[in-house]
């Protein structure tokens, strides 16, 4: 178990529309404590909210494309 303050989905920045995968009922971002995001709001932040939202927290960026490897970049230079 791995205990973060907040997600972050990285499946398609480049879209009019946030992609964000289907879970079944009581299985999804729902039942997350803390903050799921997609990268498309991080990327409508200024920076310095983008360094507020991120700085000191412990971070999952789920993806495996470009947006997922310049917010995985950004997280690890902050903290």
């Amino acid at each position: 178990v791995h205990i973060v303050d907040f997600v972050i989905v990285c499946t398609g920045r480049y879209g009019d529309i946030p992609k964000m995968p289907t879970f079944e009922a009581g299985k999804g971002p729902e039942v997350f404590k803390g903050k799921v995001v997609h990268a498309m709001e991080l990327y409508s932040m200024d920076h310095n909210q983008v360094d507020d939202l991120i700085s000191e927290k412990k971070i999952v960026v789920v993806g495996f494309q470009k947006s997922a490897f310049d917010i995985t970049a950004k997280c690890a230079s902050i903290n």
